[in-house]
């Protein structure tokens, strides 16, 4: 079975300490490819500053819509994983959580229409966990963690209306409170193990 991780700096496993990747086994896709052991392929697909809206300034191309499809072309997948929505709340975009649940359907369609008479990958949808708005991240994410909270019920409702599995992960992950947005090493070993049994 082939599951690929698509998602943001959480994904690709940033840690709140020191700004730096985390190892393989401390970072959520690896900890489910080691959970799940051997004959299965985890790909990791996790981007910093990916969302599912917009392009970042000097980011280059990093909207998800955009850059999911080359994944498929690549690889036979049987799941698809998608952790994103976190960067659609930064405070220059001026989103709406509905906003970001339209683009969320956006991409659930784009891999429906990828696998036209085809049969389609499980789809697992995790919204984002709370914002603290401290630190460097206090103005660039002002108003999002109310906005966050708002964000899982409409994930949730797209999910619903396309037949995806839904992790609520505003209720199941916590981002390191002195840092505010990356995850802390249990919190990606919380999310593998909740992803386990689902996958």
């Amino acid at each position: 079975m082939n599951i690929l991780c698509f998602g943001d700096s959480n994904t690709f496993g940033i840690s709140p300490v020191d700004g730096k990747r985390l190892p393989a086994h401390e970072r959520w896709p690896g900890i489910l490819a080691e959970l799940l052991g051997t004959g299965h392929l985890v790909i990791e697909a996790g981007q910093p500053n990916r969302t599912l809206v917009n392009n970042p300034p000097f980011s280059g191309d990093k909207s998800g819509v955009k850059y999911l499809k080359p994944y498929l072309e690549v690889h036979t997948v049987d799941v698809v994983i998608i952790a994103l929505g976190t960067n659609d709340l930064k405070a220059r975009f001026a989103l709406s959580a509905i906003g970001i649940s339209k683009a969320l359907e956006e991409l659930i369609l784009a891999i429906k229409a990828f696998y036209h008479c085809k049969t389609i990958p499980k789809i697992i949808i995790i919204s984002p966990p709370k914002i603290h708005e401290v630190g460097s991240y206090k103005s660039i994410y002002a108003g999002a963690s109310k906005k966050a909270e708002q964000l899982s019920i409409e994930f949730k409702g797209v999910a619903d209306r396309h037949a995806c599995v839904f992790i609520d992960g505003f209720s199941l992950i916590a981002a390191c409170e002195s840092e505010g947005v990356h995850w802390p090493y249990k919190e990606h070993v919380c999310l593998a193990k909740q992803l386990l049994p689902i996958v």
